[in-house]
């Protein structure tokens, strides 16, 4: 069996223990009022345990040396300030594509906010929602598919990557953005041969996240407003009319106008990461590379299949 078919196949394997466990427990949740009560971050680690064990295991079984295929260079900390800043410049594209995805969905987004401003632990929220989803899904993604797919071809082994990595996200609103950053993380891998960079720049994204959702309940304080107002609900952007819709979009084209400068501005950035690792003749190469092999197989349709089934399913719920 092709590497390529059997990392299509561990994709396949994650996505419907993540849909079973994740399914069963909600009806096992509403049967047992006590689970009820468990904590945000047992639940966090648990939806991380289902793609990290599975793929552990995928390398116990097919005795794959993890250090031999997931690129653990070390990188200097010249290398891990760039990325920081070129992960910002980016952020503003994140911005962008997450406000026009909240057209059609808020339920990711929605969802995250609402765990994270519970009152909870700036520090553990920065672990659960940071940095164990950074190292987890980077090792998954960037790691075992990526690395897979990158020795038959290079662009669709990025693209692609990129799309499964949108799809394990599960709904609409974070599918847009994540497919987006999935590139941007595949192409900092390359230019830095470490998968410590993507994992730093996951983990830049998130952070920012939790920091900004910690922040943002005591500015609503010390302005007298209700917090729990502004946290929007399933179809918030799509059920706007009227002079509320033109002002979202005129912020979306704003942003956009940001977007576009501030990612000129990454990519300069990003052949700088490229020439201080000493890997720009390769990334400048790189597409010109590999075994032309088949990525796409039936397991892997039927993975994407799945996810997208359960976007659309999640979408019908928040328009009910």
């Amino acid at each position: 069996m092709s590497e390529n078919k059997s990392v299509n196949r561990l994709f396949l394997a994650v996505v419907v223990i993540y849909l079973s466990v994740s399914l069963g427990f909600s009806t096992l949740t509403a049967l047992v009022p006590a689970l009820r009560g468990m904590s945000v971050y047992v639940s966090i680690l648990l939806s991380q345990s289902l793609v990290f064990v599975p793929c552990f295991l995928y390398c116990k079984l097919k005795k794959i040396k993890i250090r031999q295929l997931v690129p653990y260079r070390k990188i200097n900390f010249a290398t891990i300030v760039l990325v920081v800043v070129c992960t910002y410049l980016m952020y503003p594209l994140v911005v962008v594509l997450n406000a026009i995805s909240m057209l059609f969905s808020t339920g990711g987004s929605a969802s995250v906010a609402e765990m994270i401003m519970e009152g909870q632990s700036l520090t553990l929220n920065l672990i659960c929602v940071a940095l164990v989803p950074a190292c987890v899904e980077e090792f998954m993604f960037r790691g075992l598919i990526f690395q897979t797919y990158r020795k038959s071809r290079m662009l669709p082994a990025i693209l692609l990557s990129a799309f499964l990595f949108g799809c394990m996200h599960m709904n609409l609103n974070q599918f847009v953005y994540a497919f987006a950053l999935g590139v941007y993380l595949a192409f900092l891998v390359e230019a830095t041969g470490s998968i410590f960079s993507s994992m730093i720049a996951h983990f830049t994204l998130n952070a920012t996240g939790v920091l900004m959702s910690w922040l943002l309940p005591m500015l609503y304080q010390t302005a007298g407003v209700d917090q729990m107002t502004q946290i929007p609900q399933g179809g918030f952007a799509a059920n706007m009319e009227g002079a509320e819709l033109f002002l979202f979009l005129m912020g979306i084209a704003v942003w956009g106008v940001i977007a576009i400068g501030t990612t000129c501005g990454a990519v300069g950035v990003y052949i700088a990461i490229c020439k201080i690792n000493h890997r720009w003749d390769h990334v400048k190469q790189m597409f010109s590379q590999g075994t032309k092999e088949r990525l796409v197989t039936v397991s892997l349709v039927s993975g994407m299949a799945l996810a997208f089934a359960f976007m659309g399913f999640s979408l019908w719920l928040e328009r009910m």
